[in-house]
């Protein structure tokens, strides 16, 4: 389990490398036009979190660990 969790990327670098793929939106429920606006946002930094996620999730990408939490007070 350890070497799965080295081996794996933040949200967005396999984001990063999802859209550098040809035709990297087919798997989603989103169409060409939309994925087209949403690869924009990225770039920008605006896309949520949330709509990354179902990408990757339709491209097949799995989440290893859970999300870390700590309040900094």
């Amino acid at each position: 389990m350890n070497d799965l969790i080295n081996n794996s990327k933040t949200l967005d670098e396999c984001f990063s490398d999802l859209i550098l793929k040809r035709g990297w939106w087919k798997n989603s429920d989103f169409d060409r036009k939309t994925a087209h606006f949403h690869k924009k946002q990225f770039l920008l930094g605006k896309l949520p979190d949330e709509i990354k996620r179902v990408y990757l999730e339709n491209a097949g990408y799995k989440k290893v660990q859970q999300e870390l939490w700590k309040i900094s007070l």
